[in-house]
């Protein structure tokens, strides 16, 4: 299923799009701290550079944790499906896992809508150049939407394979119960 996904053009140019704004927000990361760092020596003060560094890292942050759960490289406290072998519980641990990960994302995403809409409405902005911090808390609502859109296809996926694994072998196990209860 996985395989099949990944030859969907949708699936490619929407990780292209994601590691595209990574490479560009952490460029642009390097060369704000590095030229803040340069100005410092020459005694040239970059006042304010702190707000644009924060809406560029805001972003490469958010898309990052987005492009991470597209590649399932988040880092995570998996010891019990490292410590278990593979069984019912297992599986089920995993998916109890997944589920909750839907969850949660979904949950955040809708704090992350909320909150920018508040911004939007209260019309906040930096106190140096006046940028709209919608600018960089729409980035937690992308980041968010996409995070929880690759749960949810990943929760599908694993909820299609727990079925498929378990209502095959109750099956069989129902058929060979039948088989062995009659005369």
């Amino acid at each position: 299923m996985a395989k099949k996904r990944e030859d969907n053009a949708f699936w490619r140019a929407l990780a292209s799009v994601e590691r595209f704004v990574i490479i560009l927000t952490a460029i642009g990361t390097t060369l704000i701290v590095s030229g803040a760092c340069i100005l410092r020596w020459f005694n040239i003060n970059f006042n304010g550079f702190e707000e644009i560094l924060i809406i560029v890292a805001f972003w490469l942050y958010m898309i990052g944790c987005a492009y991470g759960t597209y590649e399932k490289s988040q880092i995570t406290a998996d010891i019990v499906e490292v410590m278990m072998k593979e069984c019912f519980a297992k599986e089920l641990i995993r998916l109890v896992r997944y589920t909750l990960t839907f969850v949660l994302g979904a949950i955040m995403m809708y704090w992350a809508l909320h909150l920018l809409l508040w911004t939007i409405e209260m019309d906040t902005r930096t106190p140096v150049y006046r940028v709209p911090t919608a600018v960089g808390q729409s980035s937690m609502l992308l980041g968010l939407v996409l995070l929880t859109f690759y749960n949810a296809v990943y929760l599908y996926d694993n909820i299609k394979e727990f079925v498929s694994r378990h209502v095959a072998k109750t099956e069989a196990c129902l058929a060979d119960a039948e088989g062995g209860a009659k005369p």
